[in-house]
């Protein structure tokens, strides 16, 4: 199986779309001896990008799709028909509606503690662009945190434990760690884990940082 055939697999097991970390921490599995080689990250996006237009074609926010995925797939159904509006205005409208719902439960942001609902975000914990409209509004598949610690658990650069423990990317630097004020293995026990532990699996294996992906 050559690189285009991996990709295009990949895609297959995640409904026709995918982050590229989800490619990347994915695509192993028809390709086994991917990381053997030098700069292999670079390499998947070379041939993904060769073949744009052919087999794949891409969103704006680094979602990559089968050439003949419905973009309509990345909206709330419910909001499919409304014409008068683009796919991205329909995302936002679809994400400000889980916030909404999200903060009736969250009301602080369990590794800050801050609290001012106006800064605060609802970050989903299996990105929306994969999920299923039901995993999208899924107060479960969600966390309430402020903007710095929202960004790097959306980049993959912080994931969680079942048992509530911080674990850190080695990507990110000791500086950096120790001004923003994290600390690795350090249990964050207003972190609400209770019906998260699937979606945070997910996270872990798909979307965070670690060495090896």
């Amino acid at each position: 199986m050559n690189k285009v055939d991996a990709i295009i697999n990949v895609l297959k097991d995640n409904n026709g779309v995918a982050l590229w970390s989800i490619i990347y921490s994915q695509i192993e599995k028809y390709y086994p001896e991917i990381k053997r080689q030098k700069d292999w990250k670079a390499g998947v996006r070379g041939v993904l990008y060769r073949d744009l237009g052919k087999n794949f074609k891409m969103f704006e926010e680094g979602i990559v799709a089968l050439i003949d995925y419905d973009e309509n797939n990345l909206v709330l159904k419910e909001d499919i028909g409304d014409t008068s509006k683009s796919i991205q205005t329909k995302i936002r409208i679809g994400q400000e509606k889980f916030r909404k719902n999200l903060l009736k439960h969250l009301k602080v942001c369990p590794i800050t503690g801050i609290d001012e609902t106006r800064i605060l975000l609802a970050s989903h914990i299996k990105p929306w662009s994969v999920s299923t409209n039901e995993e999208r509004l899924d107060i479960y598949n969600g966390f309430i945190f402020s903007p710095t610690i929202d960004k790097l658990f959306d980049k993959g650069l912080i994931t969680f434990e079942n048992n509530k423990e911080l674990i850190i990317s080695p990507t990110l630097s000791e500086g950096n760690i120790a001004s923003i004020g994290i600390v690795a293995g350090k249990k964050y026990l207003k972190l609400p884990i209770e019906n998260r532990m699937s979606y945070l699996e997910f996270h872990r294996e798909n979307i965070f940082i670690s060495l090896n992906g």
